[in-house]
């Protein structure tokens, strides 16, 4: 028998003229909300991509919420995700009421578009479904008040090779949108090489248009020439960093050693308590990378929540590589993976 307290629960899918109540909601509850406010709808438009904002109701008032975005791909499967492309960002609510209600909404809709699954990427364990992958971690390190007392914290071998960089003349820059141009043409490179696609120029520009406080470009040059890119936003406390990229021709130079100090000092400046590295997975290369700063690994929680009666969802971690269709990607120019990247990227969590 449903008891009162859950018949209390109205969940709802709120428009534009809400969002401010949606944004006042997530502020209250937590102090790291970036990744859940409405500012996202633009960015995600640029991939005709739409952040649709479940939220539960109790006597009027936000119990809970969760943003959505239906992604769909004859080679990737149809899935509802919170949120894609991005470590964590699944729900928020005051209590279990509130968070089966805004579950069984969200399975509800999954199923009325035929989507196999609701994929929710939390941060700590929930209990919302026995289907739940564990095999990445996010790399975090706490930050110290200066960057002098960070310096002291790493490993000589840390401290050599940024100042190996910088002996070969690598020099750091951060700005905002004048650095675009810069960043987009390491980032697109680099994403080549590694056989993935990128994101568009357009997506950029409509975050760094919709988060002007809270996000930065750096640019690593040699004689003034960008060589890497890192593209930062702060998030209360933390600073992230979703993408940074390096032309691998400059390996030997350490460079992306010397930009990831000078964000790390950066951030140590504007009074961030801790710098997120992004997810990898447990020892691999990224994860070697990131663990020689001295972050720790935390755990991530990435829940899959079937749409379809009897479906078991694909447990398997992604793919870390496409074989062939990652040399093949190789060996096109540029210019064309610009074109075909983003048509792809809108498909992939």
């Amino acid at each position: 028998m449903v008891s009162d307290h859950i018949m209390a629960v109205d969940v709802k899918a709120i428009g534009p003229s809400e969002t401010s109540a949606w944004d006042d909601y997530i502020a209250r509850h937590v102090s790291d909300a970036l990744f859940f406010r409405a500012d996202w709808d633009k960015p995600f438009q640029t991939y005709r991509l739409t952040v649709e904002r479940l939220a539960a109701f109790r006597n009027g008032a936000i119990v809970g919420v969760l943003p959505l975005v239906h992604q769909r791909s004859l080679l990737f499967g149809k899935h509802m995700v919170s949120l894609p492309w991005f470590d964590t960002c699944g729900f928020l609510a005051d209590d279990a009421e509130s968070r089966d209600a805004l579950m069984a909404e969200a399975v509800k809709r999954a199923a009325q578009r035929g989507v196999d699954e609701v994929q929710l990427r939390q941060r700590e364990p929930a209990e919302i479904s026995e289907y739940v992958r564990t095999d990445k971690v996010l790399m975090q390190l706490e930050l110290p008040a200066t960057g002098e007392e960070l310096w002291g914290g790493f490993s000589p071998k840390v401290r050599n090779q940024i100042r190996k960089g910088q002996k070969a003349g690598v020099t750091v820059e951060s700005g905002d949108c004048k650095l675009l141009d810069d960043f987009f043409n390491v980032y697109s490179v680099n994403m080549r090489d590694l056989g993935s696609p990128a994101h568009s120029r357009k997506f950029f520009q409509a975050v760094l248009d919709a988060f002007p406080e809270e996000a930065t470009v750096h640019i690593a040059r040699l004689e003034g020439t960008a060589i890497g890119g890192g593209f930062t936003m702060s998030n209360g406390a933390a600073w992230e960093i979703p993408w940074a990229s390096s032309l691998r021709t400059y390996n030997k130079l350490c460079v992306n050693h010397v930009m990831y100090w000078h964000m790390l000092e950066q951030a140590c400046a504007a009074g961030a308590t801790s710098f997120r590295f992004g997810r990898s997975t447990p020892d691999s290369g990224t994860y070697k990378f990131k663990k020689q700063w001295g972050t720790q690994p935390v755990n991530l929680y990435w829940y899959l929540l079937p749409a379809k009666p009897g479906l078991v969802p694909d447990m398997s971690p992604p793919k870390e590589s496409y074989g062939k269709a990652a040399e093949i990607w190789q060996k096109l120019p540029v210019w064309l993976t610009r074109i075909i990247g983003p048509q792809i990227i809108r498909k992939v969590a």
